[in-house]
């Protein structure tokens, strides 16, 4: 009864506030799609104002090339002999000059094709007078000298510099256009009389003639070009007028910024060669004024829209509110910890599967808490174990030290030191938190398993040390060597008979490596046999020494890598070489 109450309360709920849940929904809509359709008309607009700042910049910075092409084809043709003919004018002589005037107007016309866009050429000289072809240029000495281009040329010699002007510069042309000037301040080498101080050369840009005709076009807005500080280079329609700082300093591509009351749009692209900014204006209300058509449609998609939600309440109530429900009362249940819970799937497809997925949840949810379970008392049962297993070590390392106690009294020097040494190699392999030591402790290590087998062995071995400058330091895993050694008396030396075995153990750093050789004069290995010994095919024969060199390739390879496996190198009847590789590493890179 309480379930059906619920549910009858809950399809209450959805009919008294059906109209706030169908016109919320319907507002938000429209607001969403009002934003939308404003957003891409924008885009829109932006994206061909790119299109015409691309055209732009592609435009300009093929100018900029081309022209400080030919100015270097100009001065470094045939030799530097433009550059001569220029010094030549430079003289008193009222003949000569004219002379060398004529030639350099020929090679000019030579060197350069005609073409109307060169305005003219220049030569400036050091000792103030100057020298041009084509057409004079009325902007003052004192003007062109202190131009940016021409300081950055006379510092960089034989170097092109670029400058822009915003109107025509030569004698025979009028009009607001752009003007393009190149210039070089040749070094001694190139100009050999060191007469010459600048080669300058004015082209007319069909940049600016192409920022007229897009600025015609109101959604393009008005594109002006600037210097990377805001200052204007190119405005021909008084664009400056909308510039705000936050254009250059701000280093945005697109800005909308509000001035005297109406919203902007301000695209801005970079031309690479000369780094001036083409910027584009725009009214935001130019870019929205097809809006309110799009206005209209969205009200009939609206109403349409009401309808679908009318005939969808009935079919919603009907076939998802139940099924749903259900489904939350289970999850109800499982919150409780109930994971016997099964929701019956009903309603539509996608709630089937829903519900499918929520019964299988539970019945997974249900089994990993028993495999937790099941987990930790193994895992409770293991460190019992571990627990247990730590009192025969330590109760034979602490009867150790009684054995050595009483040998030291009784002044049996050499059972207490067979002790001690026994103590250090126990105390070594029960000390499971500590995995490395440094390559001295380890070799502490190896010297009292060294005494011991020497005994063993009634000496019929030694052993030199070979440890580079700075190997001590190196950190290596516990017992790395004791093993490798083992496997030198036990099996290297079994079948000499006269012979003195010697085992040389060798340290050496190389890279950022460090190696350790263990070599023997014992009666070496075949391939077979290295191959069996590295692979473990010998630990089924329960010999403990092969599978301590199996262990330590494994562990070489589990702490280091593959490319620090153990490599064995042997010739029967003369030697084995063990070679182990591994990062050097100092106690605190280590940790």
């Amino acid at each position: 009864m309480m379930w059906l109450n619920k549910k009858k309360n809950l399809k209450a709920s959805y009919y008294h506030t059906f109209l706030a849940l169908i016109v919320i929904p319907i507002l938000l809509i429209i607001l969403i799609s009002s934003a939308i359709i404003r957003t891409m008309m924008v885009d829109s607009a932006t994206r061909s104002i790119k299109r015409a700042q691309d055209n732009i910049i592609a435009t300009l910075g093929g100018e900029v090339k081309d022209v400080s092409l030919r100015l270097s084809h100009f001065v470094y043709v045939n030799d530097n002999e433009i550059m001569k003919i220029a010094a030549m004018t430079d003289t008193q002589d009222f003949a000569k000059r004219y002379s060398a005037t004529i030639k350099l107007s020929e090679s000019f016309n030579f060197a350069m094709v005609p073409v109307q866009d060169i305005l003219s050429a220049i030569f400036y000289m050091k000792d103030g007078r100057s020298t041009y072809m084509k057409d004079d240029i009325i902007l003052p000495d004192e003007e062109i000298k202190s131009s940016g281009w021409y300081q950055q040329a006379l510092n960089d010699k034989n170097m092109v510099k670029v400058g822009f002007y915003d109107r025509n510069v030569a004698t025979s042309r009028k009009g607001h256009t752009l003007t393009i000037v190149a210039g070089l301040s040749p070094g001694i080498d190139v100009d050999r009389d060191n007469v010459v101080e600048m080669a300058a050369l004015f082209v007319s840009s069909h940049t600016g003639n192409l920022i007229k005709e897009y600025n015609k076009e109101k959604l393009l807005g008005i594109t002006m070009l600037l210097n990377p500080d805001g200052t204007p280079v190119f405005d021909v329609d008084d664009g400056m007028r909308f510039f705000i700082p936050e254009i250059v300093s701000g280093g945005e591509t697109e800005l909308h910024h509000k001035l005297d009351g109406k919203n902007y749009v301000y695209v801005i692209s970079e031309e690479p060669v000369s780094g001036l900014l083409a910027v584009s204006v725009v009214d935001s209300e130019l870019l929205t004024r097809d809006f309110n058509r799009t206005a209209a449609a969205i009200v009939a998609v609206t109403v349409v829209l009401f309808g679908l939600f009318y005939i969808f309440s009935s079919y919603f109530l009907k076939n998802i509110i139940d099924p749903i429900h259900n489904t939350v009362e289970g999850m109800r249940l499982v919150e409780e910890g109930r994971l016997d819970v099964h929701v019956v799937p009903v309603g539509q497809a996608e709630l089937r599967v829903m519900i499918h997925s929520f019964n299988r949840m539970t019945r997974r949810l249900k089994q990993l808490i028993q495999e937790n379970e099941e987990e930790q008392q193994k895992k409770h049962e293991a460190e019992i174990r571990a627990l247990q297993s730590q009192i025969n070590p330590h109760f034979l390392v602490n009867s150790l030290n009684s054995i050595r106690f009483i040998a030291q009294v009784s002044r049996y020097e050499a059972i207490a030191r067979m002790a001690e040494a026994l103590i250090k190699i126990l105390s070594c392999s029960f000390r499971s938190n500590v995995g490395f030591y440094t390559l001295n402790e380890e070799l502490e290590v190896l010297d009292g398993f060294i005494y011991l087998m020497k005994i063993r062995y009634s000496d019929g071995f030694e052993i030199e040390y070979e440890i580079g400058k700075n190997c001590g330091a190196c950190m290596v895993p516990r017992l790395i060597l004791q093993p490798i050694v083992e496997n030198s008396i036990v099996h290297g030396f079994s079948g000499l008979e006269e012979e003195l075995g010697l085992i040389t153990v060798k340290a050496r750093l190389e890279d950022t490596y460090l190696y350790i050789t263990v070599r023997d004069n014992g009666k070496g290995m075949t391939e077979e046999e290295i191959r069996r010994l590295l692979s473990n095919e010998t630990a089924g024969n329960e010999d403990y020494v092969s599978i301590g060199v199996t262990n330590v390739n494994t562990r070489l390879v589990l702490n280091y890598g593959e490319e620090c496996a153990l490599k064995i190198r042997s010739e029967v009847g003369k030697y084995t070489e063990t070679v182990l590789r591994m990062p050097a590493e100092t106690k605190e890179e280590h940790i």
